[in-house]
């Protein structure tokens, strides 16, 4: 390992600061150190060479000037292999710097707390340290970078042990790269984003921003993605991660998988949004059970009975809390997650019993999810849209005043409050989707066809297969129905209330059919596709 002989420390985060430069020392390390980096080691008892000694001038501009200089860059960017660079250093009386130390002002919480500033924002643009940052990196054959004082304790191990070998330096200067390469791309997010003097920071990572800033910092390997020749990790973007996630708010269970997570998602959103006592059974993504109403027990074995075949092995959401006897219940059955809101201490020692279970105590819709967008990737573009989502704080339809039939006969107050359920699911369901609901349960889901005759066809039958009583139960479709056929297939299982967006050059014929059949139709002129 090429010799360490002193290293330059300036931090703005001093976490870990006093027992890192502690070890330095201890290794005869002599380290360099700019104004308040060297009070905080000073008044530490720790001996410090201050940068201004190095230069031989001092800090100027209010302190916008102390490291850009030649007697420390040049210190830094020297090639220990290139005899001139060596001799070069010699003449000017330039010390070697083989460790650089540097994290930056954290511009985001500068601007976050500026209330629009700009004076205070742009002070908050750290250039000295971006600048020591990039050189250490560039060097990195010769020089030693740190970014994060999480690394303090293996970088000492390492020092102690001669272990700093080249593909260490060379992952600490990718590490470093990334920092600042966020860090530029936080100061260019408030240049695009700050219009007419107004600082658009609590919304510019909405559909209307013209970046999206997003530092996505890996937090998990999983042990594969979708399939088992897929690798996978999680990430969590750091921007604006405030809660923590449901990674950590697993309570028991085996390793939470790639698809676990897109499961969970599903049911949980749709779960909570909902007011009322709510449970969600997903498989493959795809919600094919969901019962509203008052008892916790019952609100469950309603949505169970939705598809008792697909339920096996599922991912079930509750939006409130999950109790001793719902939690006997739940041990019954095979499943992959339940979800809930919180889960009272004697549940949880019921859960125990099945200890493959994964069990997660997590509120829905947390503080991790500042950028508001579904963002998905397409041959190499990205594709972000808002959220079709009640959080996205557009109500598009609204029961109470949008419940209006356009056909003679009018749904019952029952039909109506069916119809509000049963179209809420249909929005998690995969296109085409089409949702039968009686009595604020689920009875029949066709998920994910091609044609919605077909979609129409399979929630019918699997409601006739579980025995559910299809007289004046509503039928929900995800999209307008193109023809009449499926008026007609609707109309012989017995059900008698359709809501759908309408918007099929084909309406006046389909609403038509529904009139001929006695059935009572409810456009919301709003569509739920879901790809």
């Amino acid at each position: 390992m090429k010799p360490i002989t002193n290293a330059l420390i300036s931090v703005y985060d001093k976490k870990n600061l006093e027992r890192f430069a502690r070890g330095l020392l201890e290794e005869r390390i002599n380290i360099i150190s700019t104004g308040g980096t060297a009070k905080i080691l000073e008044r530490a008892g720790i001996a410090t060479t201050k940068v201004e000694d190095v230069t031989n001038f001092p800090e100027i501009l209010d302190g916008r000037v102390k490291t850009l200089n030649p007697k420390i860059h040049g210190g830094i960017l020297a090639v220990r292999g290139n005899k001139k660079h060596i001799e070069m250093l010699e003449s000017l009386k330039i010390p070697q710097v083989d460790l650089v130390v540097v994290n930056l002002y954290p511009f985001e919480e500068i601007r976050e707390k500026s209330c629009g500033d700009e004076d205070q924002i742009i002070e908050g643009i750290d250039i000295g340290g971006s600048t020591l940052i990039r050189a250490a990196a560039k060097n990195f054959r010769d020089v030693i970078v740190v970014v994060d004082p999480d690394d303090y304790r293996e970088i000492l191990s390492r020092i102690k042990q001669k272990r700093i070998d080249f593909s260490f330096r060379k992952e600490l200067a990718k590490k470093a790269f990334q920092h600042t390469c966020y860090y530029d791309g936080a100061i260019s997010d408030y240049f695009l984003n700050c219009k007419n003097g107004i600082d658009h920071f609590q919304t510019n990572q909405g559909i209307n921003s013209d970046s999206i800033l997003l530092h996505l910092k890996k937090i998990k390997q999983l042990k594969y993605g979708e399939n088992p020749h897929q690798k996978a990790n999680v990430y969590v973007n750091l921007r604006h991660n405030t809660a923590p996630t449901i990674l950590e708010n697993q309570i028991q269970g085996g390793e939470i998988s790639f698809n676990n997570l897109l499961d969970i998602e599903t049911a949980s959103r749709c779960a909570n949004e909902l007011k009322e006592k709510c449970c969600v059974i997903v498989k493959h993504n795809n919600p094919c059970g969901a019962a509203i109403g008052e008892s916790p027990l019952q609100v469950f074995l309603h949505a169970k009975a939705c598809d008792p075949i697909s339920f096996f092995g599922g991912v079930v959401a509750f939006n409130y809390e999950i109790g001793e006897e719902l939690a006997e219940m739940l041990t019954t059955y095979f499943l992959e997650v339940i979800i809930a809101p919180s889960i009272d201490s004697r549940a949880a020692n019921i859960f125990q019993k099945k200890k493959n279970l994964k069990v997660f105590s997590h509120e829905a819709f947390s503080g991790n999810t500042s950028l508001d967008l579904d963002i998905r990737r397409v041959s190499g573009l990205f594709l972000a849209q808002e959220p079709d989502s009640s959080t996205s704080g557009k109500v598009l339809f609204h029961p109470d005043k949008d419940m209006k039939s356009v056909t003679s006969k009018s749904p019952s107050m029952q039909q109506i409050k069916d119809a509000n359920f049963a179209w809420h699911v249909a929005k998690f369901v995969k296109s085409n989707a089409v949702v039968l609901c009686k009595n604020q349960k689920t009875i029949g889901i066709g998920a994910g066809q091609m044609s919605r005759i077909d979609a129409t066809r399979i929630a019918i039958q699997k409601a006739i297969q579980n025995k559910f009583d299809l007289n004046d139960a509503v039928v929900a479709s995800d999209a307008f129905f193109p023809f009449k056929d499926n008026i007609e297939e609707i109309a012989k299982s017995g059900a008698s209330c359709i809501i759908q967006p309408g918007g099929s050059i084909k309406d006046d014929e389909v609403i038509t059919a529904a009139e001929e059949y006695g059935l009572s139709m409810i456009l919301t002129k709003v569509r739920h596709f879901r790809h």
